[in-house]
């Protein structure tokens, strides 16, 4: 498909890699717009606030441009386009949007904000895209990560202000445009899903290949013989105390020598759980690491029984798929609705009861058809996700937005 406007399509960047999730999605993004955009001939900048742009692989088709406004052209800019005082005299003001200046002189005329950046509260007259990951601060109030009233505050205004005006919305499962439609009232047609697949780093892996690179990495981490895997930031929606509960269990009351590893970035509850585990007398068997590079990430999942993310917040999560890829059972929480994503490929339990996930633990250590059963539906799962559909759809979708334009705008 030929494309003949030499106008640039940006695509914002405002995340750290320690955000995890969140920069492991932005990074498959670019990866895939540039694999798929193959037959669209788009042209694509990634715009950055921060002058390190931390991916792990080359971006040979993107040409990588800074921008940052200072806090106080950013609050001016905000009551420009929101305060009703300033924009009803914003004429005799003469302040300029430096925002589009900038993507003006980029010959940039479409914008995709890969999260909930505030700077898609700046634009004036420059389409945009949104990517909405989740709507958790309006689905679970009671978590103080999302319910704080100044979090709260902070991504409920971008929202009701950026949704309304985005020409596109995307998000990863359907469960999460419902919710999108309830909360913010937006158009149904307007957001599209993207399905959510393995981070970089797993989807390059090839256990046969890298043994030797194992072998250094079980010398490394002097990992125990039998443990469950969770990676996740230390918060806690992420439920980790729950799995110290079930370690417990099934050391003391089942018998069963098993141990539990975490990985993520620690934002001040690791202290918490680590004095949890102590005082609950099983702190040797549970190995707290903090944020772990890429390219040892499958190798904590290779080694392990299974991951088991009994996460509160949900569905929007990476390491149920990169499980599947690497062929490791999962337990995950049984949200409303959740096997309209995930199928029969994870074992589903109650993230409030230890009980029940020490009981599924221990039957998946002594049913090795059951855990063939959770791999086999999980390698199925993943296959029969048609990725290159779903950006075809974006790449449609901008094509449109400009056709429409062209209707008023003359190159």
């Amino acid at each position: 498909m030929e494309n003949s406007s030499n106008k640039k399509i940006g695509i914002f960047v405002d995340s750290e890699k320690i955000s995890g999730g969140a920069f492991q999605e932005l990074s498959l993004f670019i990866k895939n717009v540039e694999k798929y955009n193959k037959n669209f001939n788009l042209k694509f900048e990634i715009i950055c606030t921060s002058k390190k742009l931390d991916f792990d692989e080359k971006l040979t088709n993107f040409q990588v441009k800074y921008f940052k406004l200072n806090f106080i052209l950013r609050y001016f800019q905000y009551l420009i386009n929101y305060n009703n005082f300033f924009r009803k005299f914003r004429k005799f003001i003469n302040f300029k949007n430096k925002f589009e200046i900038f993507l003006e002189k980029s010959n940039i005329d479409f914008v995709i904000f890969t999260g909930a950046s505030q700077y898609s509260l700046y634009l004036e007259k420059t389409n945009f895209c949104l990517w909405i990951n989740d709507v958790d601060h309006r689905e679970y109030l009671e978590y103080p990560e999302v319910g704080n009233l100044p979090l709260f505050l902070w991504k409920d205004n971008i929202y009701k202000k950026s949704i309304i005006r985005a020409s596109i919305i995307i998000t990863g499962h359907e469960i999460i445009r419902e919710r999108i439609v309830f909360f913010y009232r937006a158009s149904k047609k307007r957001v599209i899903i993207i399905n959510q697949e393995p981070s970089i780093s797993v989807s390059n892996f090839n256990l046969s290949e890298s043994k030797d690179q194992n072998s250094r990495f079980l010398q490394k981490y002097q990992l125990p013989k039998k443990y469950i895997f969770y990676p996740a930031m230390y918060l806690p929606h992420k439920n980790h105390k729950l799995i110290i509960d079930v370690i417990k269990i099934l050391n003391l009351n089942k018998g069963l020598n098993l141990s539990a590893v975490f990985c993520g970035h620690g934002k001040g509850y690791l202290k918490k759980l680590t004095k949890y585990a102590e005082e609950n007398n099983i702190n040797g068997k549970i190995k707290f690491f903090h944020f772990i590079s890429d390219t040892e990430l499958p190798f904590f999942y290779i080694n392990s029984l299974a991951l088991v993310m009994p996460t509160l917040m949900g569905p929007n999560n990476i390491p149920p798929w990169e499980a599947f890829k690497l062929k490791i059972p999962v337990f995950y929480t049984n949200f409303e609705n959740i096997k309209t994503i995930l199928k029969d490929a994870a074992y589903y339990v109650d993230p409030f009861d230890p009980e029940i996930l020490a009981a599924g633990i221990y039957k998946l250590t002594n049913d090795q058809l059951l855990r063939g059963e959770l791999i086999k539906k999980g390698e199925q799962l993943i296959k029969s996700i048609n990725y290159k559909k779903d950006y075809d759809n974006l790449l449609n979708l901008i094509i449109k937005n400009r056709l429409i334009r062209k209707r008023w705008i003359f190159d």
